[in-house]
């Protein structure tokens, strides 16, 4: 029987379900070597059952299904895998009774998700081509994330998923850089429930590892809440006011902006730049605008109007690509973020002015002796602050 996917937590905008499959339990704690149930969504109006694993890779074999604290953070609305790329979600239960049971108990639980990595989608294939997008593992294991809260663990889903923290990482470059052939990303996901109540957990935290092609080449962290109805949008309403407190403008109009050329950031489409030519540069310290709303479906917070994650990892990847290329001659079309972390402080609105303040160290070259610098990224609006993140680039050369 393949698993329902579960209605969209308030203000996410409907999205397909990733794959879903549940294989038996593993002996001593190995993999399991088969899978017995399995459902998948693609990007149609429907679920097309498996009948098995997923051909490739070898690595995803297991089984599965589906009061905060006084200052959240903000909000990364849920966001369905993109059109074209449907995920293989399995669940690992430890046990046999995992396999039987409908939901998982509220401890530990191991997933596996499986991916062909996009090679036309107009995002993350939006670029000079030369590696395969980090913002697609980012947003995977996201979506898989929060189906599997509300999925497996019962998270109700009128409790909306707001991310404390969060962060992705490339530890081998090699298998990200593009061959020119179809290319397979498997995510060996730990969910771990954190403050449950009456067996359903408050919050998870997520640690993920990435392979492409069989080598393991990546990792990402996270940390998720779930807020009643009513503390979301009191909190909501109360970062709000703060926002506009001493504003004299106007409410923020995404579509009037100026934009850095695309290549600027590495990008060739103008509808996937997300900022804008530094407003002032001061000892080093960069101040940009940031489009909170894009309008690109991608970076589409909902109907509920907050900024939503993947606009911070894009927007500080490329303010991070454009004070490098200032400040020490990075060449953008070379640039790879290789590493990104995130805290977040509240959450942002869509329609009011969003910057983003940028600061940087001084190179550094990595074993092979390429270059490397670190910055940290600051996002506001108004006097409030909604993230602050750190970046790495590496100039491949």
């Amino acid at each position: 029987a393949a698993a329902t996917a579960p209605r969209a937590p308030t203000g996410a905008a409907a999205s397909p379900a990733p794959t879903v499959a549940r294989a038996p339990a593993a002996a001593s704690g190995s993999p399991a070597g088969s899978v017995s149930r399995a459902a998948r969504r693609g990007p149609g109006p429907g679920p097309r059952p498996t009948p098995g694993p997923p051909s490739r890779p070898p690595s995803p074999r297991s089984a599965s299904r589906g009061t905060p604290s006084p200052n959240p953070p903000a909000s990364s609305a849920p966001y369905g895998p993109p059109a074209g790329s449907p995920l293989h979600l399995v669940h690992r239960p430890a046990t046999p009774e995992g396999f039987l049971l409908d939901a998982t108990a509220p401890v530990e639980q191991r997933f596996a998700l499986s991916a062909e990595l996009p090679d036309t989608h107009g995002v993350f294939n939006d670029g000079p081509g030369t590696f395969h997008d980090l913002l697609f593992a980012a947003e995977s294991l996201r979506q898989a994330t929060q189906f599997v809260a509300h999925q497996y663990f019962r998270v109700p889903a009128e409790r909306p998923a707001v991310f404390v923290s969060s962060g992705m990482d490339i530890q081998d470059l090699g298998p990200w850089r593009r061959t020119g052939r179809p290319a397979h990303m498997a995510l060996d996901i730990t969910l771990t429930p954190v403050d449950v109540v009456n067996g359903i957990p408050r919050g998870l935290d997520c640690r993920g590892a990435v392979a492409i092609d069989g080598e393991q080449c990546g990792s990402g962290t996270a940390r998720l809440l779930f807020l009643m109805p009513g503390v979301y949008r009191a909190h909501r309403a109360l970062g709000r006011r703060e926002s506009l407190q001493g504003q004299v403008s106007a409410p923020f109009r995404p579509a009037v902006r100026s934009a850095v050329a695309p290549e600027r950031v590495a990008r060739l489409d103008p509808r996937n730049v997300l900022v804008g030519p530094p407003l002032r540069a001061i000892d080093g310290e960069f101040v940009l605008p940031v489009a909170a709303a894009p309008g690109n479906e991608l970076f589409d917070g909902g109907s509920e109007g907050h900024i939503p994650g993947p606009v911070f990892l894009e927007a500080s990847r490329q303010a991070a690509t454009v004070v490098a290329a200032e400040l020490h001659g990075f060449r953008p079309a070379h640039a790879v973020l290789t590493h990104w972390w995130a805290s977040f402080r509240g959450f942002g609105e869509t329609d009011l002015p969003l910057t983003c303040t940028v600061t940087s160290r001084e190179p550094l070259r990595d074993r092979a002796g390429r270059p490397t610098v670190r910055l940290r990224i600051t996002f506001s609006q108004g006097s409030r602050v909604l993230a602050t993140t750190s970046a790495t680039l590496l100039q491949d050369c």
